[in-house]
């Protein structure tokens, strides 16, 4: 048999729907000798007869159905049986633009541990920049950390990288956690590579739009996550050479930016949750002053009239109730 030369690993739990279209995307630019990983997590709709005829049309196409334990267990359970000396995590809703594998596999095989592309996110507007070629260590970076971990995520998101296999030995996704498990594991992969190779193109298309996306729905766990993860992206920072002060600037930076994703999801998003739990969570994300300017920032940016002189006084002088009761009333209607 002949070498994998690339194992794409996609987790798939009821995405009937848009499964086909993912696995197209890859097969139709995938190398021969590449595999196509589709872990079935205990799926309850079409998915797992669908991942099954996949692997009948196409001997790339390795079907693992398991009971359902998540993306991460799904992802693990890839890891586990992959067999390609480059390894590519995709969604089951994503898919891949063409031209990708003729871009990236070329640069890896010149050495590089890991090769960055550029995302398309279909709801949203951030647009990130990335270098163009290739790098040395990721300690080249330093100095503009908070823009790649804080500003646009291109660090912790799993989806815009493919790794050499040897970077990944080791690092598993942590299936304890449900939110920032992808920044876990790449800030552990990450700190594993050598050269690294970016290509500005949007070679990803990442379609958040389903009431499923963590964009779409209600958490109310952002701040716990971000306290848990605070060691990793402190000891990552440190590992590719941040100052102290550049460090210190990360982790607020990052800290500002999850309080105002969790105020904008309890103003945004409907979803059960007792006033007094509400009232709490508010007044934990306003209590340091960088979070409460962070959130203020957003209120300027995503309000106008009326509504943004309520919420930035609300947010100014720390009214945790007031805006608890403002969740209320608007989930009321």
């Amino acid at each position: 048999m002949s070498e994998v030369l690339l194992s794409v690993i996609v987790p798939v739990y009821n995405a009937a729907a848009t499964l086909e279209k993912c696995a197209a995307s890859v097969l139709g630019q995938a190398p021969e000798t590449a595999e196509l990983i589709l872990v079935d997590d205990g799926s309850a709709d079409a998915s797992p007869a669908l991942c099954d005829r996949l692997a009948e049309r196409d001997g790339r196409v390795r079907v693992l159905h398991q009971k359902n334990g998540g993306a991460s267990a799904a992802r693990n359970a890839g890891l586990a049986a992959a067999r390609g000396r480059y390894l590519q995590f995709v969604d089951a809703d994503d898919w891949v633009n063409p031209g990708l594998y003729a871009a990236a596999l070329p640069a890896l095989e010149a050495g590089a541990d890991v090769c960055f592309f550029g995302v398309d996110t279909l709801l949203g507007d951030v647009k990130e920049t990335l270098p163009a070629g290739r790098m040395e260590s990721l300690s080249g970076l330093a100095g503009n950390f908070a823009y790649y971990l804080v500003d646009t995520g291109l660090f912790a998101a799993l989806y815009n990288k493919i790794f050499r296999r040897a970077a990944l030995r080791g690092v598993r996704f942590d299936e304890a956690l449900k939110v920032n498990e992808d920044l876990l594991f790449c800030l552990a992969a990450l700190k594993n590579c050598g050269p690294a190779y970016f290509i500005p193109a949007a070679y990803y298309v990442c379609d958040n739009r389903a009431e499923g996306s963590l964009s779409r729905r209600l958490r109310t766990d952002l701040l716990d996550a971000e306290e848990y993860t605070r060691p990793a992206v402190a000891d990552f920072l440190a590992h590719y050479g941040a100052s102290e002060a550049e460090q210190r600037q990360v982790l607020l930076a990052r800290q500002g930016g999850v309080a105002a994703a969790q105020c904008a999801m309890l103003l945004g998003r409907r979803g059960a949750l007792p006033f007094g739990a509400c009232r709490r969570l508010f007044a934990r994300l306003l209590a340091p002053a960088h979070c409460r300017a962070a959130v203020g920032s957003w209120v300027q940016r995503c309000y106008t009239g009326p509504a943004r002189l309520v919420y930035g006084a609300c947010v100014r002088f720390r009214l945790a109730g007031a805006l608890a009761l403002l969740r209320s009333l608007r989930a009321g209607r």
